[in-house]
């Protein structure tokens, strides 16, 4: 099976940091350290000596001693720094924007406040305030997850699209965060079925000493199924961001990678496709195109 581009590209920034805190390094070492042999290593590092910086001039270029190559030895002479972490100001806003929705929604770990806080200040004062959901109240979203944690059912008011408010009892199964907004999966007793509710339409919640009695539907929650099939022509060196698509196939075609896969949401596969948006040679069918232009004239938008 031909490796994952993002699979050597982990390789090799991982191969730069080794370098960095060890010095020279035999290849065979190097081998046995990132479980491949001794060959891939040094493509490896032939591949890193004609990288670095944007511009790719001489001096932008990661730099190993020549000799000790000769000798199946790595030293680094320059790493231009490429093992730290480096985010663009649109990739740091478009972070801050995902952890502030999940945060609102409830269900992002206690860590993704901190990493939020990180981001800001690498952006510093002046940095793009992102706009978010409001933050779902400690009274709902505690007893949910206090009626999930030990099964019990829960009294809520629901106040449904159309603007009625109900009183129902649900037995709770999971929290999902879907487009930054909180969901609770749970057995309806009222409409005896499974419904997905929007949290932030819950008011008077409480927890009730009736157990859980259904278990979770791995048919709760969105429509996951494939809406149609699509295929796209990008260069090799953009196949990483959609290698990772379910059931997505690849193959050569001449110079570029001709991938085919279904989609099921058009707006994520566009989103992706965007980022590599100079190397995409194709795209079909022409509901994909379209969403990958919405997407286009919204970062356009978003910069005029």
């Amino acid at each position: 099976m031909a490796e994952r581009a993002t699979d050597r590209v982990t390789r090799m920034l991982g191969i730069v940091s080794y370098l960095e805190a060890n010095g020279a390094t035999p290849f065979g070492e190097l081998a046995a350290q990132f479980g491949v042999s001794v060959d891939q290593i040094r493509k490896d590092v032939l591949t890193l000596w004609v990288s670095g910086l944007p511009g790719y001039m001489p001096d932008d270029l990661i730099d190993f001693d020549p000799d000790l190559f000769d000798e199946d030895v790595a030293r680094l002479r320059e790493g231009h720094g490429v093992s730290q972490v480096r985010f663009s100001a649109r990739e740091a806003v478009a972070l801050i924007g995902a952890l502030q929705s999940l945060i609102a929604s409830g269900v992002a770990p206690a860590a993704a406040h901190s990493a939020m806080e990180k981001l800001r200040d690498a952006l510093g004062v002046e940095g793009i305030e992102t706009s978010h959901p409001a933050q779902i109240p400690g009274e709902v979203l505690g007893p949910l997850r206090q009626a999930i944690l030990e099964r019990h059912a829960v009294q809520l008011d629901y106040v449904d699209a159309k603007d009625n408010r109900t009183s129902r009892t649900v037995e709770p199964h999971r929290i999902v965060s879907i487009g930054g907004v909180a969901y609770l999966e749970c057995w309806c007793r009222r409409a005896e079925g499974y419904r997905t509710l929007r949290i932030d339409r819950m008011r008077a919640v409480e927890m009730l000493d009736d157990d859980v009695a259904t278990a979770p539907s791995d048919a709760v929650g969105f429509d996951l199924q494939t809406r149609f099939e699509a295929t796209v022509v990008l260069a090799p060196g953009a196949r990483w961001a959609i290698e990772d698509l379910p059931g997505v196939t690849l193959e050569a075609a001449g110079d570029d990678v001709v991938a085919r896969f279904g989609v099921a949401d058009a707006a994520f596969v566009a989103g992706r496709l965007l980022s590599v948006a100079p190397y995409v040679r194709s795209v079909e069918p022409q509901e994909l195109r379209e969403a990958l232009a919405v997407q286009a004239h919204a970062v356009l938008a978003a910069q005029a």
